[in-house]
C-alpha cells in the first residue's frame, strides 16, 4: 500500500490539534507520529491525519546531561518510552523551577527528530506535581488519544486521491 500523501495545509491549519497543546504519552508520540517533507520546517508531525505541533508530558526525570550550551532532561512517563527535553541554557534562567533527578515534571514543547528520534524543544517546565495532577494529565492523554485514533482528519480531497488510486 502507498504512504498516504500528505494532507492539503488548508486542512492542517483548521485542525483542532494544529494550535493546541496536545496531551500524549511517549508511546504514541514514538510510534504514532509520522512526517511529511512539506511540513517539516515548522515541526508538525501527524498522528492519524490530525497535526501536532505543540505536546506536553508527565513523566520522572531518568537523567540529566549537562553540556555547554543546553541540559537535556531525559524524561520517563511509563509508557514504554523516554523522551529527551532539551533547554537552552540561555532559556534557563527564566525557569521557575529546576527539576532534580527522579523529580516528577510537565514538560512542554515542540518535537523535533533528531537522529531518527523525537527530542522536545522545551518551552515550559514544571516541577512539584502532585499525584492527583498526574493522575489527571494521564487520564486526559488517554482520552486524547481515543479521539486521535477514532477519527481520521484526512481532507475528503486526500480520502478522493486514495480511492482513484486503488
Amino acid at each position: 500500500m502507498d504512504p498516504a500523501p500528505p494532507p492539503l495545509r488548508r486542512e492542517v491549519n483548521r485542525s483542532q490539534t494544529y494550535r493546541k497543546w496536545v496531551k500524549l504519552p511517549l508511546c504514541d508520540i514514538a510510534a504514532s507520529l509520522h512526517s511529511f517533507p512539506e511540513y517539516a520546517a515548522d515541526s508538525t508531525f501527524f498522528i492519524n491525519g490530525h497535526p501536532v505541533r505543540w505536546v506536553y508530558v508527565v513523566g520522572l526525570v531518568t537523567c540529566i546531561n549537562d553540556y555547554e550550551k543546553r541540559l537535556v532532561y531525559t524524561i520517563d512517563d511509563g509508557s514504554g518510552q523516554t523522551i529527551d527535553a532539551v533547554v537552552q541554557k540561555s532559556d534557563y534562567q527564566g525557569m521557575r523551577s529546576i527539576p532534580a533527578l527522579h523529580s516528577t515534571v510537565k514538560a512542554k514543547g515542540q518535537l523535533e527528530l533528531v537522529h531518527g528520534a523525537f527530542q522536545m524543544k522545551v518551552m515550559s517546565l514544571e516541577t512539584g506535581l502532585t499525584l492527583d495532577a498526574q493522575v489527571k494529565f494521564w487520564a486526559e492523554a488517554s482520552e486524547t488519544h481515543e479521539k486521535l485514533k477514532q477519527h481520521d482528519h484526512t481532507s475528503k480531497h486526500v480520502k478522493h486521491k486514495r480511492a482513484l488510486k486503488s
